[in-house]
């Protein structure tokens, strides 16, 4: 062999090592899940974004930039730091949020829903809807200037069920009783109850629903609750706690279970546990004022004993605060 033979041999060697060297941290390193910053000459560890978005197909742009894959993709190999992720999808709104990647974790952005820019619109009944109340049964019932009507939720089966149409402009709450067969409505000074099941029949022959104020206050009312069994109805005002007694006939009892000592700032009503939360101010053991949570167990025997009582005292009896 030839020495200049074995001096290219030397050269391709040593060369190919120096490569080898060179490149093998390189290519480790993306293994690994580093990036070279050759601008700032370091390395840096990236991190992961995954987007998915229903419905799927939707675009994804990072900073401004529109990626190549439309979602759910899973994006690698990105710098550290802080990006504005936009989604979107034609006839969709977009979605888009600022979200933090860090070295060598998964940022996941996995619950998108991108809602239609025209919604499906159904027109459900007549015109002259003054308000509306949806049973838990599955009934949607109009209150309209003809009348009082019911059809399904799809609008449906619609039936007229009263006359009665002298419903207020202002409805501030509604709520039907646990059993379904009765519902309140009430303003801010009034609240009336309708019958469903009332078995008086219209002059063509049909059942027809009853609806009757049952409360009148002085106050300004901020909430009202069915009492268990739907006897008797819980009103909240400005003022006081009052529980209201539901009679087809006669003098109804109204008596009041707690006087505030100011507004309450919130009401909270468990149906099934028959309490009622609400704040108040309260005297506390170093005697100062401070606004408490408070807890009234309308299921008490103390009440049920209570309204009892009611029953065998003159109408124009009633109860001071404890």
């Amino acid at each position: 062999m030839r020495p200049s033979d074995k001096i290219r041999r030397a050269i391709a060697f040593y060369f190919c090592a120096a490569l080898f060297c060179v490149l093998l941290p390189i290519v480790l390193s993306y293994a690994l899940g580093y990036q070279i910053d050759y601008h700032n000459l370091r390395i840096y560890k990236t991190g992961i974004l995954y987007v998915e978005s229903r419905p799927a197909g939707a675009s994804i742009y990072l900073n401004g930039r529109k990626h190549g894959d439309i979602t759910p993709a899973q994006i690698e190999e990105l710098k550290p730091g802080t990006y504005r992720i936009v989604v979107s999808r034609e006839g969709f709104y977009p979605w888009e949020r600022d979200l933090a990647v860090r070295p060598n974790m998964v940022t996941k952005a996995d619950r998108i829903v991108l809602f239609p820019v025209a919604q499906e619109m159904k027109k459900m009944g007549e015109r002259g809807v003054v308000d509306f109340a949806v049973s838990g049964n599955g009934y949607v019932y109009y209150m309209k200037r003809s009348g009082l009507y019911r059809s399904t939720m799809d609008g449906g089966s619609m039936k007229r069920l009263s006359a009665y149409s002298d419903w207020p402009d202002r409805i501030i709450g509604k709520s039907f009783a646990p059993s379904q067969d009765k519902f309140l409505y009430f303003t801010d000074s009034k609240v009336w109850v309708v019958n469903l099941n009332y078995n008086r029949k219209a002059k063509d022959g049909a059942e027809e629903a009853e609806v009757e104020e049952v409360f009148a206050g002085q106050d300004p009312i901020t909430g009202v609750f069915w009492y268990p069994g739907a006897g008797y109805i819980i009103v909240v005002t400005e003022k006081d706690i009052e529980a209201a007694e539901l009679r087809s006939s006669g003098t109804r009892n109204v008596v009041s279970l707690y006087r505030f000592n100011s507004t309450p700032r919130g009401l909270y009503y468990d149906e099934s546990s028959g309490a009622l939360c609400f704040t108040d101010i309260g005297t506390g053991k170093d005697f100062s004022e401070s606004r408490y949570l408070y807890r009234i167990d309308l299921k008490q025997k103390f009440f049920d004993q209570l309204f009892d009582m009611l029953l065998k005292k003159e109408p124009d009896s009633g109860y001071e605060k404890r």
